[in-house]
């Protein structure tokens, strides 16, 4: 889920299976190894992908290349560069522009459905509007149903053209999905990131509730410093993780850690979630350590479906990794909850001598 969005390494986009947030945005000049999976209010792939790709958004538009598979759920959805693979695709509108390429099938379920690229591959289309362009190439079977529907007699279509009677969906099939609008997905994935982070930070008030609270003092007393210092360990750990991965035993352990980062990623968000809501009810005179999680998420899921606001994020994330660095230090390096020294050892018991 998060956040898949805090890669602040451009080199390291490979360490990272997922990117979460309001409006996430993969760089034209990006290339990521391996499949990627991307969660937001808006998706903008403008990048290189060399695995699969799988998007979930209330708007999603894909101009870049996709070497495998393409996994599409949107209210609308653009697809405009290749993919090598295979397209499955569900929303509301949906459109295959013109210059697109598809090295594989095609099946699309929408309200508006529209193809004016090339798919090679049998196709498929559901909806309540489809339409095959003059500039589409389908080389395959093109199977569809649809309420209204277009195919233009300049469309290059190898194979036979079947329109369906019904779905295919059994009991269902004289239902057809709706035209879902941005304003109601943004929500629904909103209040889907708000309780998978609620649940989350739960865990983490549960099983380690005086930590917690460590985190939360270190947050509130010093913020500057705990963003600071979680900047750097963000900063070190891709470095980290390439000198293991220079050693052949080192590998595996890479793998594994880089999985790791993404979830003490995670983690850093609700801690930071949780240090700014502490704050904020204290500013009130109240003190609740559910009350200040849930307030804390609640400006998480606010920065998250706002336009431009999405760096607020970051900044929880980094004030929480921070706060947890530094709340280790103090516990486990210099041995003390309250992360200062004793003034003065306790003098040692005497000895008696006897002779």
């Amino acid at each position: 889920m998060c956040l898949l969005c805090l890669s602040l390494v451009g080199g390291v986009a490979s360490a990272q299976s997922d990117r979460t947030g309001g409006t996430v945005t993969i760089a034209s000049d990006e290339t990521h190894d391996g499949d990627l999976e991307v969660t937001g209010g808006d998706v903008r792939i403008e990048g290189t992908v060399d695995g699969d790709l799988t998007v979930t958004g209330g708007s999603v538009f894909v101009p870049g290349n996709v070497t495998g598979d393409l996994t599409v759920t949107a209210g609308t959805a653009n697809v405009s560069g290749d993919v090598g693979g295979a397209i499955t695709a569900t929303g509301g509108t949906i459109h295959v522009r013109e210059g697109t390429t598809v090295g594989g099938p095609a099946d699309i379920t929408g309200g508006t459905i529209t193809i004016d690229g090339s798919i090679d591959g049998n196709t498929r289309l559901d909806g309540d509007s489809v339409t095959v362009g003059p500039t589409a190439s389908i080389d395959g079977d093109l199977t569809y149903r649809a309420d209204r529907a277009e195919i233009d007699d300049s469309a290059t279509i190898t194979g036979t053209v079947t329109e369906r009677e019904d779905s295919g969906m059994g009991p269902f099939s004289d239902t057809s999905l709706p035209d879902v609008p941005d304003f109601v997905v943004t929500p629904l994935l909103g209040a889907y990131l708000f309780l998978a982070n609620f649940l989350l930070g739960a865990i983490l008030l549960l099983v380690a509730p005086s930590f917690s609270e460590s985190v939360s003092d270190r947050g509130i007393d010093r913020p500057v410093v705990c963003g600071g210092v979680g900047l750097v360990s963000l900063f070190a750990a891709p470095i980290v993780l390439v000198m293991v991965f220079l050693s052949v035993i080192g590998i595996p352990l890479a793998f594994f850690a880089s999985y790791n980062i993404i979830f003490a990623v995670w983690i850093g968000l609700v801690y930071g979630a949780f240090v700014v809501g502490t704050y904020t009810l204290s500013l009130f005179d109240r003190v609740h350590r559910w009350g200040a999680l849930a307030v804390g998420l609640a400006l998480v899921s606010i920065a998250n479906a706002l336009p431009y606001v999405g760096w607020v994020l970051v900044l929880f994330t980094l004030l929480g990794i921070g706060a947890i660095v530094r709340s280790l230090y103090d516990r486990h390096v210099r041995g003390k909850e309250d992360g200062e020294a004793p003034d003065h050892p306790d003098p040692a018991p005497p000895v008696n001598e006897t002779r």
